[in-house]
């Protein structure tokens, strides 16, 4: 066997068995929509941060704003920080969201990373107004 046919054959064994990046690139819709997908995976905790709130205070309503990276590398949802200027909620809510996406990983990972912002928008339930009772007609 001539000896640049073997040492192509050695090179496509090896990159056979080692590990390849599995990034993608995706375009600026589809990242919007995977981290969305990928965020809506905690939507649970997100409301047990809601109700959490609303034993506090029953008139909780606001919007919780919060930036992040997405890391290239590994996908892993760093830097998550509420927009102080922009979130119009208690403290308490934000940090509760901030802890529930913290962390969270976009899979597969991208070849870029992404800089983002998500927001939840909270409303109180409004009591229901009392009915009124019907007059008896007197007599």
């Amino acid at each position: 066997m001539p000896k640049s046919t073997m040492l192509s054959l050695l090179f496509v064994a090896a990159s056979a068995v080692l590990p390849g990046c599995s990034c993608v690139a995706r375009d600026a819709e589809t990242y919007k929509n995977d981290t969305r997908s990928l965020l809506e995976t905690r939507n649970k905790a997100v409301k047990d941060c809601y109700d959490v709130a609303l034993t506090t205070d029953p008139k909780t309503d606001g919007e919780v704003v919060v930036n992040f990276t997405v890391e290239k590398k590994t996908g892993k949802i760093i830097n998550v920080v509420a927009d102080k200027e922009r979130t119009k909620a208690p403290e308490s809510l934000s940090k509760c969201i901030v802890d529930a996406i913290d962390g969270l990983i976009l899979d597969p990972v991208d070849q870029r990373d992404g800089q983002a912002t998500f927001s939840w928008k909270f409303r109180a339930n409004e009591p229901k107004p009392a009915e009124e009772e019907a007059a008896a007609p007197t007599g």
